[in-house]
């Protein structure tokens, strides 16, 4: 999967802000480093392992009111 249909999924799962949020955050599944450093060092396929899991955590969070 390349970067662009990354960005994609992303962006036909989250909301442009959730999807900012979680590229530039680091993640305990990719060793602390974030999915857009690790895609910029065209490691896309540990990206791609963890992305149906991330998208499914984001969309469960409970909503703040």
């Amino acid at each position: 999967m390349s970067q662009k249909s990354i960005l994609e999924t992303l962006s036909k799962n989250l909301n442009s802000y959730q999807s900012t949020s979680w590229l530039k955050t680091e993640n305990a599944r990719l060793n602390g480093s974030t999915p857009a450093e690790l895609m910029m060092e065209n490691k896309t396929d540990k990206v791609v392992k963890i992305l149906p899991d991330e998208i499914a955590r984001i969309k469960n969070k409970p909503k703040k009111n």
